[in-house]
């Protein structure tokens, strides 16, 4: 298969991936379910970091016009959260694509190894800062001369770049660099003759110049004066995983990462990967990568990539020296263009093969659940459950917190019969110990939903039975 038809099918079979996960609301895994819950009862965004808001409002904007145009079907409004959170990714590469088609094997190559090994928890803001990155850099490295929806495109991922991640810091630092030495060389662009062309440009430049400074401010700003401070301990906590428990994607990823390397580097790997023999090898090999979560499915550990989430920075940065070769030098890839253009559609193909197989896992829970949620009552102990051992459960028990939440989002009809907490939240000995988002045992702390016909009733009966005046 040449190339141009291998990333067809590669795009493709992540376009399938994306919907897939949409019809299938993951959006609501750990961190999820909360801020959908928590939209529904303001019903109104919900930024409850002012150093992120921008990416909030991007995973919240479907959801949020949803509910003002009067939705109060959960399905319906479970597909529109995921609209927020799974279309941004797709519509960058679109963008991409459109403003230098040649080159689309850059954004692909970092969806593939930074995005696909750290999504899970879909609303991770990381994930939007990476997202907005890739744009920006191709009008500034390709866009030329620059056009006004390219000029458009660039100034709008420099606003949202303003309130993204903490990451912005270091992206924007690089972004404002490449766009401060296109500003320079604007004077120098033998095909801008006329000069109103000149002005335009180099009045949009400076925007974006100035947008990503102040993104890069506010970066630095919230890296020192961190809003969660929790979160910012256990980023730093977790780094370490990334290199020593990179888990099952990301592990294939740097042994795909160091064949890419050895095949540029030399012609004699290139030719003995193409015989037959290593290419039937490498099929099965990249097959059991993607299917893994079907093969093997009490392996399947979510919480893994929410530890990867640093690789939507380092990523990036890494493919940006890249992107600048491919820009400026571009006689040094010349020759090798086609070949990392196949591999990255490769990575993309694996990596969403592994996403759907993963997404598949995900569903057979969520029905799992579903079925408990409609045929008992009251609290259910979720390790004494066979929830336990199911995707949406993390091996170390990280978004523990979430499963009340994620109980009510996820309820097969109005009437909330039961939740499913853990039990570190039920055992008198560790209440209190740990933050939640209200207490599933307080009938008066349940999220007020009556908006969209949610009522508790039979819930707090059969809370009552279980304990008693406690529950009050």
């Amino acid at each position: 298969m040449n190339t141009k038809n291998l990333m067809r099918v590669a795009v493709g079979v992540f376009t399938a991936w994306t919907l897939l996960a949409i019809l299938s609301s993951r959006c609501l895994y750990a961190d999820g379910s909360h801020e959908f819950v928590k939209v529904l009862m303001t019903q109104n965004f919900d930024a409850f970091m002012w150093s992120r808001h921008f990416a909030f409002y991007i995973f919240q904007f479907p959801l949020v016009l949803a509910v003002k145009l009067g939705a109060i079907d959960f399905h319906w409004l479970r597909l529109a959260f995921g609209l927020g959170c799974y279309l941004p990714w797709p519509l960058v590469m679109l963008c991409c694509h459109w403003l230098a088609p040649k080159n689309f094997w850059l954004v692909v190559a970092g969806c593939a190894a930074g995005y696909l090994n750290a999504n899970f928890m879909a609303v991770g803001e990381h994930i939007l800062a990476h997202a907005l990155f890739w744009p920006a850099l191709f009008v500034i490295l390709f866009a030329r001369p620059l056009k006004p929806l390219a000029a458009t495109i660039l100034l709008t991922m420099a606003t949202g770049l303003l309130f993204s991640y903490e990451s912005q810091l270091f992206l924007c630092l690089a972004l404002a660099a490449l766009t401060g030495a296109r500003l320079v060389a604007e004077d120098r662009e033998t095909n801008l003759v006329a000069t109103r062309g000149k002005y335009f440009s180099k009045a949009v430049f400076f925007a974006a110049f100035f947008l990503f400074i102040s993104g890069a401010g506010i970066g630095l700003y919230a890296l020192m004066f961190p809003e969660l401070p929790g979160n910012y301990v256990s980023f730093f906590t977790h780094l370490g995983r990334v290199f020593t428990h990179p888990g099952w994607t990301l592990a294939w990823t740097m042994a795909w990462v160091c064949v890419t390397l050895a095949t540029c580097s030399s012609e004699k790997i290139w030719d003995f990967i193409r015989r037959p023999s290593i290419i039937f090898a490498g099929a099965l090999a990249l097959a059991l990568w993607g299917f893994w979560p079907l093969l093997a499915p009490g392996r399947l550990d979510p919480t893994v990539q929410y530890d990867n989430r640093v690789l939507d920075l380092i990523v990036p940065l890494l493919l940006l020296p890249v992107a600048f070769i491919v820009r400026h030098r571009p006689a040094w890839l010349e020759s090798k263009t086609n070949r990392l253009a196949w591999l990255a559609a490769i990575l993309l193909l694996v990596q969403s093969v592994w996403q759907i197989s993963a997404t598949v896992r995900w569903q057979t829970d969520i029905k799992q659940l579903q079925t408990i949620l409609r045929e008992q009552r009251g609290v259910i102990p979720l390790h004494a459950s066979p929830l336990a051992k199911t995707s949406i459960e993390g091996h170390r028990f990280a978004f523990d917190w979430t499963w009340p939440c994620l109980s009510i989002a996820l309820a097969p009809d109005r009437d909330v019969h039961c939740l499913v907490v853990s039990e570190w939240f039920i055992n008198p000995q560790y209440r209190g110990m740990r933050w939640q988002p209200f207490d599933p045992l307080q009938p008066a702390d349940l999220p007020d939903l009556r908006h969209f016909g949610i009522n508790y009733t039979n819930y707090v009966s059969a809370l009552q039975l279980q304990f008693g005046q406690s529950a009050h």
